[in-house]
């Protein structure tokens, strides 16, 4: 009898552990949390195979992207711009908080799916007890000495959906997590290549100051002659002279532009400022001809591959099972339990001999467990949910929009720096004749010096606007590949 008792109970727990879906115990993120989440706290996270569709705006296939993918490269103490973008996936904090998020949202999503197996215990209770019972017309003293070794568990069978919209939901938030971190490293990337362009436009407009200083000594040195010929005046030679003064105070701004660069740069890298970086001129960097697409193809482009926005869509799945949970709490679990053990005594009742004895005991139980009246706090649950739900959903729209927005400012801002930079050299190519011409018609005594000094002023505002339309076109360039979403992660070499 003790034996088929026991195959009872064996029996009772192996068919709760098939019940419930065999299927949930596939991915095991219960076990293994950290394969769900990004591998590395400076790549970018992968989505498996077909796991990414699940968390996009429906529209057409995604295009090919168009940025090419960069190497990491470093020659001496200066950085090309993938050799920086490395160093600040690595080093920017801001990559590491976000990774550790999504680390942690993938061990909420084990935890997540914890309800689906049984849980089980043990017990050992033990020790004396000295009981007094109340006969008729005396009392009775039973005294014992008793340890009671257990093992017990339970299991839900049927819960009407509860824990797979819990799975669900803390599943959607994983993926918002990750979707997260992946536009975390996008920020940090364009972060990167805007301090690198500021950087090299800093550089190049010291060079443009320079070559300035050198024109309004030229100017100072052509003043200079004629005033020691009796051609010039002295007020003409004062005029050279503050010309050299103001070229002088424009070095050394440009100088302090380099530095705010640099320390601006650091903060994109995450190193402290003073680290020994240095890049190259813009004048090595290549320019970007177009973007390769027309602003409605990098608007779709935007709408399907953005992660933040990728992000926001698994944030809506998720308020929607946080809403199919809250309807299943207003249903009843239905589970099993059982227990088995062995109760060994030593027990004298009222001064009879001791006895001693060891049995087993075990049950095996069908529960079912329902909250009939909660004061009402499943049906505010239940609103709450939905009015987070319907908050997501707006939340999603708006980004969108937002998304839309900056493409399209993005793509004419892009068009519009394309178009200045082509005035800019024009504008220096006709302010350096213009210099040249009023240089040599200064030296033959055929023009004043006030318009000498115009020609240099202009000379000297074409050099920086070259320099600064440059820097615009690049930025303006990285800037339409944040906003589409298309900034790719360089590999490790």
């Amino acid at each position: 009898m003790r034996c088929a008792a026991r195959k009872l109970v064996l029996a009772a727990i192996g068919l709760a552990l098939c019940a419930g879906g065999c299927t949930y115990f596939a991915e095991q993120p219960e076990v293994y949390p950290d394969k769900f989440a990004p591998a590395d706290s400076d790549r970018a996270w992968t989505p498996r195979s077909g796991a990414a569709n699940e968390f996009v705006i429906p529209m057409q296939e995604r295009p090919a992207s168009t940025i090419p993918e960069p190497r990491v490269t470093a020659a001496g103490n200066k950085y090309d711009l993938p050799a920086l973008i490395d160093i600040a996936l690595s080093n920017n904090p801001d990559t590491r908080q976000t990774w550790d998020q999504a680390r942690a949202a993938a061990a909420a999503y084990g935890v997540s799916r914890a309800p689906f197996y049984p849980v089980v215990g043990a017990q050992v209770p033990g020790g004396y007890e000295r009981e007094i019972f109340q006969l008729p017309g005396q009392n009775a003293v039973l005294k014992q000495w008793q340890v009671t070794p257990m093992l017990a568990f339970t299991y839900t069978l049927l819960d009407f959906g509860r824990r797979d919209a819990g799975a669900a939901s803390a599943r959607a938030q994983l993926a918002a997590a990750n979707f997260s971190f992946n536009r975390k490293l996008q920020d940090v990337v364009f972060a990167t290549q805007r301090s690198f362009y500021a950087i090299g436009a800093a550089k190049a407009a010291v060079q443009a100051a320079e070559q300035n200083v050198e024109l309004a000594k030229t100017d100072d040195e052509a003043v200079s002659r004629r005033v020691d010929l009796g051609l010039a005046t002295q007020p003409e030679l004062l005029l050279s002279r503050q010309r050299v003064a103001q070229s002088q105070y424009d070095l050394a701004s440009a100088h302090l532009l380099v530095r705010e660069a640099q320390a601006s740069m650091a903060v994109a890298l995450g190193v402290a400022a003073n680290t020994p970086l240095d890049v190259p001129n813009l004048d090595t960097l290549p320019i970007p001809a177009s973007l390769g697409s027309e602003v409605d193809q990098l608007i779709e482009t935007a709408v399907r591959s953005r992660p933040d926005l990728a992000a926001q869509v698994a944030t809506l799945d998720a308020r929607r099972a946080d809403v199919a949970r809250t309807k299943a709490a207003f249903y009843p679990t239905v589970g099993v339990m059982g227990n088995y053990g062995e109760q060994s005594w030593n027990y004298r009742y009222d001064g009879t001999p001791t006895v001693t004895d060891n049995q087993p005991q075990y049950a095996a139980l069908l529960t079912i467990n329902w909250d009939l009246f909660t004061g009402f706090k499943r049906l505010n649950d239940m609103r709450q949910a939905e009015a987070d739900r319907d908050a997501a959903g707006a939340q999603l729209k708006s980004l969108e929009v937002d998304a839309i927005s900056s493409v399209w400012r993005a793509y004419y801002e892009f068009q519009t720096a394309l178009s200045r930079y082509d005035y800019a050299k024009a504008l220096l190519a006709a302010s350096q004749e213009s210099y040249d011409a009023n240089l040599d018609t200064y030296r033959q005594g055929l023009s004043t010096i006030v318009e000498l000094l115009t020609a240099d002023r202009d000379l000297a505002n074409a050099r920086y606007t070259i320099v600064q339309s440059r820097a615009d076109l690049l930025t303006s360039s990285a800037a339409a590949a944040y906003a589409v979403g298309a900034i790719e992660m360089p590999l490790r070499p």
